[in-house]
């Protein structure tokens, strides 16, 4: 038999399958997120300047906010700007000089918003030393003042941050707001504050030299119907002249003067001489204690 090609597989081989095709399995690898581009230092100047610019808005609000509702509301939209804008300059590629620098920055801004959001009207004292309601007026005040503090640490942290190179501060921080007049206010040295009834020939000179303004007040027997009151400033003199009869003399000391109601709203004290007045002759007093004094006090309630 001649020798041949043989059509059948050899053991071990298979035969293809009719319309097959080869494939080729290619791994892609993932794309690297691309490098912030690092900021030059005008770059950066600038993206601190438009934080400053977007919070100066908020600021303003707050500044100018007329009620303690209207300053809640504002107070909470200027805490929330704060974290936006951290947000954003966290993602900043800062100078490679202010990589450390640029860390403290956001340090600075991640403290203050728990100032911010302080309710300062809300959780603040609400009454004075003297335990008189204190006025919305001065609770708007001293919560503006509060938040103009907060305002002044945050440029003060971020320029000792980045050194005297940057600027930061110039447009967030606002002007001081303005005391109501009872703040710190006092009246004119011998102006009298009351009278009622006819007038005497009775005087009474006084001598204020104690480091408070004081309120001299005469009266027949109750401070809060004088027959006449009269202010005395800290180490200052006054006369009071048309003093009818004989009187008691009762004073009270203190600051913040409340022309209106007639009071101090601050550290107040209120005496009176313990002997009654002969108002045959006229008097001087001098309100400096001293060892030698011969005139008692004793303290009493308020009037």
């Amino acid at each position: 038999m001649a020798a041949g090609c043989s059509s059948e597989p050899e053991d071990g081989d298979a035969a293809a399958p009719s319309g097959s095709r080869s494939t080729t399995t290619t791994v892609s690898k993932p794309i690297p997120p691309p490098t912030p581009v690092r900021l030059s230092v005008p770059m950066y100047q600038r993206a601190l300047t438009n934080v400053e610019k977007v919070l100066r808005t908020y600021v303003v609000r707050v500044m100018n906010a007329r009620t303690l509702p209207a300053f809640d509301a504002t107070r909470a939209q200027l805490a929330a700007a704060v974290v936006l804008e951290r947000q954003a300059l966290a993602k900043v590629s800062p100078p490679q000089a202010l990589s450390a620098a640029h860390q403290t920055v956001l340090e600075s801004f991640d403290g203050y918003p728990e100032t911010v959001t302080d309710n300062l009207s809300d959780a603040g004292v609400t009454k004075t030393s003297c335990g008189l309601p204190k006025a919305p007026a001065v609770r708007l005040y001293e919560a503006k003042a509060g938040i103009r503090s907060s305002v002044l640490e945050l440029p003060q942290d971020v320029s000792k941050s980045v050194g005297k190179g940057l600027r930061f501060g110039a447009l967030v921080v606002p002007a001081a707001p303005k005391a109501p007049p009872t703040v710190n206010g006092r009246g004119s040295n011998g102006k009298v504050i009351q009278r009622s009834g006819a007038q005497g020939p009775g005087r009474l000179q006084i001598d204020n030299g104690s480091s408070s303004d004081v309120v001299i007040v005469v009266t027949n027997s109750n401070p809060r119907k004088p027959q006449v009151s009269i202010y005395v400033r800290a180490s200052s003199k006054a006369t009071l002249n048309g003093i009818r009869g004989s009187y008691y003399v009762f004073f009270k000391s203190g600051t913040n003067w409340d022309a209106v109601n007639r009071r101090f709203t601050e550290d107040c004290a209120y005496e009176r001489y313990d002997d009654r007045f002969d108002g045959s002759f006229d008097w001087s007093i001098s309100l400096a204690r001293t060892p030698l004094g011969n005139a008692p006090t004793s303290e009493v309630d308020a009037f």
